[in-house]
């Protein structure tokens, strides 16, 4: 769940209302829930992502300039390492890495959840994992220094823990490998923060620590030029000015047959 081939440029990032992906919680609502409602004061997001990758095989550094409104449309220009596009209009969603043969396309009614969780992610935050663990039965944790409010969700292949700091901004999410939490398999630290909202801060600066099959990784996303509930121009979330002459498909394993 840590990764997605696609989403190469835009991890990082409206959300259709937090009931699409809570629905059918058997408990109170949760921290992970109380976070992802905050996100709802955020209307529209412009920023600059810069992500830097350092792995055993070398170094990775991916630009992007992302547009978000709600409901359900985005705009993402990845200019390195591969010039890629993704624009949603609200209910399309259209990707284009240039160069390849064909790219790929999906009414959003048609999307698969990761894929959801990643176009209404608000940029530049954390709430690609508190949507995953939306619904989840919550355990309350005790604190440890510099967090003291933690909260813990099985999600079977992964424990997952949510920490704030002391004022109470979401600091930290780590990834376990049972609910034992022995062994830690990912971490992401969240700093810089910038109040955009009252009560609602994003994150400037995310820092992880993620291990794989034994190899450690190190990667650290800077969010830049951020403008908040600031009008957008409406034809960045128009697909068919920006793929002109694409033959698009509807699965990523057609585009290159």
């Amino acid at each position: 769940m840590i990764s997605q081939p696609w989403k190469s440029g835009l991890r990082v990032f409206p959300i259709l209302g937090t009931a699409l992906f809570f629905a059918g919680s058997a408990t109170a609502e949760t921290l992970a829930e109380k976070l992802c409602a905050q996100y709802a004061a955020v209307q529209t997001l412009q920023c600059q992502l810069r992500r830097d990758t350092e792995a055993a095989g070398g170094s990775l550094r991916k630009l992007s300039r992302i547009y978000f409104q709600r409901v359900d449309k985005l705009h993402v220009d990845n200019v390195s390492p591969l010039k890629r596009r993704i624009v949603c209009d609200g209910e399309l969603f259209q990707s284009f890495i240039t160069g390849d043969p064909k790219g790929f396309s999906q009414p959003v009614a048609k999307l698969d959840r990761d894929m959801l969780i990643s176009l209404r992610q608000v940029p530049g935050t954390a709430m690609d994992h508190l949507l995953r663990v939306g619904g989840l039965a919550e355990t309350n944790l005790p604190p440890v220094e510099g967090f003291p409010v933690r909260r813990g969700y099985d999600m079977g292949k992964n424990f997952v823990v949510l920490a704030l700091d002391a004022s109470n901004r979401l600091a930290r999410v780590e990834f376990f490998a049972t609910a034992a939490q022995q062994q830690r398999v990912a971490r992401w630290d969240y700093s810089q923060f910038q109040e955009v909202a009252p009560g609602v801060a994003i994150p400037c600066l995310h820092q992880a620590l993620i291990t794989l099959g034994g190899a450690e990784s190190r990667e650290t996303v800077h969010v830049d030029n951020l403008v908040v509930n600031q009008p957008i121009p409406a034809n960045l979330f128009q697909p068919a000015l920006f793929f002109k002459g694409v033959q698009f498909v509807g699965r990523f394993e057609d585009i290159y047959r």
